[in-house]
């Protein structure tokens, strides 16, 4: 089918005869030419096998249906079927492809299906400009009409209704497609009047969003999943996802000389290993509220994510899952020790390590005052003449992550008399402290109106959940709205 402009139809019409030659070429050939160089040209969907003399129509049958709705993704039972009158069976296929692009597809999926299943069709229809033979045309060669005929007929039936059958050519293709398409009410629009009452029903009523077949590409470009690719992502949640797998690792064992390593962890995946990173050893993507490594402040991570480094030994005893709060607390022997705790007890010891002072003792010394063994090694001396013992850190740890009520709230006016930016991270965390009391709403709205175009909805859902879990006596009356 070609869709002519109003000039190409006005020249088509004010020629006497439509194969007139003009130079070398009739002006039908130099249409054709011009719609095929603009995509403007429907193709039929048609399926030939000229072995049917061979096969046999089941065998022939069997490929056309699994072309048609393993490859196309069309109903069968949709499609009109002729015998040829010789050596084949037609199927014509209730859709069309649009433009030279689409049909070199559509040629391209029938020999990849051929190869694939060992069928043999015709992919010498899928040619622009191919011809093909109309319904009660007789074949040259044994006078047999081309005629409809069902699936499930055998040699005998086909040839019984070819031998007998006085089937009335078509004045035209239009009406054959006619036939195969606008019958179908599941492939037309609404219209007033019966669609085959309408000689041009076929181009009034089809709806062309289900009877053009959209072929994607084999050569389609694979994309590199998020975590393989070598760029940092623009997109902030493609970031975290990213720097989970990518960033810098935190490894417990590095100059373990010098103590013991502590880090607190919210686990975000499984673990995985890359060849060029500590010669393949096990990796963990996770969330760290804070790590301090065996060196002190020269190995720290703080309110990030990045991969957590395991050795052999701490591999084989890992046994926690994506959302799991973590403590590993690791050392020269590559044995550490590992074990869950409450989201408020992992914020509090993010919190610890993550200041100047106490740091890693003294959250080993809180982490003890709650009941966790941390090894011979985890106090500094006797909890019991400590200047500050376990549950005073986590006490005081906690008061002094959300901060005073009027230390508070004099961030909260810099920041919205000023630049939100100011304000570090834990400045942030401490006024959404403050604002979720009235509600997550008022705190979300607020968050969203200092930071403006570059406001993140994910981080901050991730930051008010993080308050939430963390002090959950303290926001009981928020309920935290679903993802959307």
């Amino acid at each position: 089918m070609y869709v002519l402009t109003p000039q190409q139809y006005e020249r088509h019409e004010g020629i006497e005869n439509g194969y007139a030659i003009k130079g070398e070429s009739s002006i039908a050939k130099e249409l054709q030419d011009e719609c095929e160089s603009d995509d403007r040209v429907l193709y039929p969907i048609h399926i030939e096998s000229d072995v049917y003399h061979e096969e046999g129509p089941a065998t022939l049958i069997r490929w056309f249906r699994e072309f048609v709705e393993d490859y196309l993704g069309v109903s069968f039972h949709s499609c009109t079927l002729y015998f040829s009158g010789n050596r084949s069976i037609h199927v014509h296929v209730p859709r069309f492809v649009s433009g030279e692009n689409q049909r070199e597809r559509l040629k391209e999926l029938a020999e990849t299906f051929c190869t694939e299943t060992g069928a043999e069709l015709d992919c010498g229809l899928y040619y622009a400009k191919r011809m093909f033979r109309l319904p009660g045309v007789e074949h040259a060669k044994t006078g047999l009409q081309k005629v409809k005929i069902e699936p499930e007929w055998n040699h005998e039936r086909i040839f019984r209704e070819a031998d007998s059958a006085t089937t009335e050519v078509p004045d035209s293709y239009a009406d054959v497609l006619q036939q195969v398409f606008v019958s179908q009410e599941s492939l037309t629009v609404n219209s007033l009047k019966s669609p085959l009452d309408d000689p041009l029903a076929l181009f009034r009523v089809l709806d062309g969003d289900k009877t053009v077949l959209e072929i994607e590409s084999d050569n389609q470009e694979i994309e590199t999943p998020l975590i393989e690719q070598e760029q940092y992502p623009d997109n902030t949640v493609d970031a975290i996802k990213w720097l989970q797998y990518n960033a810098k690792e935190f490894s417990p064992y590095a100059l373990a000389g010098n103590g013991r390593s502590v880090a607190v962890v919210r686990v975000k995946g499984g673990a995985f290993a890359r060849k060029d990173v500590r010669n393949g050893t096990a990796l963990v993507p996770v969330y760290f509220y804070g790590a301090q490594g065996c060196a002190g402040e020269e190995f720290t991570k703080a309110d990030e994510h990045a991969p957590l480094q395991l050795s052999k030994r701490d591999y084989k005893k890992w046994d926690y899952k994506a959302g799991d709060n973590v403590v590993i607390i690791g050392g020269q022997s590559r044995n550490s020790r590992i074990f869950r705790i409450e989201p408020q007890q992992a914020a509090v010891v993010g919190h610890t390590l993550t200041d100047d002072d106490p740091g890693r003792q003294a959250a080993l010394d809180y982490l003890q005052s709650q009941g966790y063994d941390v090894g011979k090694a985890g106090t500094s001396g006797n909890t019991s003449t400590s200047k500050t013992t376990g549950s005073e850190i986590g006490h005081n740890s906690a008061l002094s992550m959300r901060g005073s009520q009027t230390e508070v709230a004099a961030l909260q006016e810099q920041a919205e008399q000023g630049d939100i930016e100011t304000l570090s991270h834990m400045e942030k965390w401490r006024v959404a402290c403050r604002l979720l009391k009235w509600g997550w709403e008022p705190a979300w709205e607020w968050f969203k109106k200092q930071f403006g175009a570059n406001f993140k909805p994910e981080i901050t859902r991730e930051q008010f959940e993080s308050i939430i879990q963390t002090f959950p006596e303290d926001y009981d009356h928020i309920k935290v709205p679903p993802q959307q």
